[in-house]
């Protein structure tokens, strides 16, 4: 079939593209194994310049490694110069993308880039690990950060009749001051078996259903919760008593504070970060926009 000029062109183009993709499968293998590229990079440090970006020896050195990585045998000098020629690429690319706005306007790469900020952000902070004293006093003044789930013992009636005088009886019973086992049996409602001891909260969900169990982790002893929709039944539920959970010793728990105490570290430093951001922009809000909050 003779080429057209159309569809032979589309035809050469898409081959090209093709190619070129299959290229910078190379380009994303060392992506991934430089982490954050070029982040702080100077031109005293570099192997290559691209539009005056400076491209990092260091990046450099690991896009090196994660080739020799892949290979079985000793890399060439032309494995090299393709590792640097891909960098090269990934840079043009990177910026021909900002050029033509991708990041305002392509919803993905917008994420990405906001994802990378991020990462940046909280770099340092990654990068410090705390010390044995302040790890303990983090996890001290925290409690309840890796406490037990309180226990609570309960009682709980329902009416499946769903007979609503009845319900309004016992209502009217609780509120007259009745206790919560009179009020039930002059009201007509009937038991539901949970065990008349200290249970854990899932453990309440287990018997009585999850409604029940939200209301009466909210009680404090000796008050009521009710009429609630449990199931489409009218229930009632007292907490009769709790024991609040208790916070296991540091050394049992020294890598979940560790891990909090790192997750928390990157929130203060991305807050600081986002706070210098905005020091430094100018923002205009409309007259209808909601107002401050008190973030900086």
């Amino acid at each position: 079939m003779a080429d057209n000029g159309v569809g032979g062109g589309q035809g050469r183009r898409s081959g090209k593209l093709l190619a070129v993709g299959a290229g910078l499968g190379l380009a994303a293998a060392i992506w991934g194994a430089l982490g954050q590229p070029g982040l702080g990079r100077t031109d005293a440090d570099a192997i290559a310049t691209v539009e005056g970006v400076a491209i990092a020896r260091a990046d450099y050195a690991r896009a090196l490694g994660a080739l020799a990585a892949d290979k079985r045998s000793p890399l060439t000098t032309t494995d090299a110069r393709r590792a640097l020629d891909r960098l090269i690429d990934e840079e043009l690319l990177v910026k021909r993308g900002l050029d033509l706005g991708l990041g305002e306007s392509d919803l993905a790469v917008r994420k990405s880039l906001v994802d990378a900020m991020v990462q940046f952000a909280v770099a340092e902070a990654a990068g410090r690990e705390p010390g044995e004293d302040e790890l303990r006093r983090f996890y001290a003044e925290r409690p309840a950060l890796v406490r037990s789930a309180p226990e609570l013992r309960v009682r709980v009636v329902s009416f499946p009749s769903r007979d609503a005088s009845s319900v309004a009886s016992m209502r009217a019973a609780l509120r007259a001051g009745r206790g919560f086992a009179a009020a039930a049996a002059a009201s007509g409602a009937e038991s539901v078996f949970v065990p008349d001891t200290l249970l854990p909260a899932a453990k309440i969900a287990d018997y009585a259903g999850p409604t029940v169990r939200d209301a009466a982790t909210s009680l404090a002893p000796g008050e009521v919760a009710g009429p609630l929709d449990s199931g489409g039944v009218p229930t009632f539920v007292t907490l009769l008593e709790r024991r609040a959970g208790a916070a296991p010793p540091f050394d049992a728990v020294r890598e979940v504070v560790t891990e909090e105490w790192r997750r928390r570290q990157a929130e203060v430093a991305l807050e600081r970060y986002l706070g210098e951001l905005r020091r430094k922009a100018t923002i205009r809000y409309a007259a209808d926009a909601p107002q401050a909050t008190g973030r900086p």
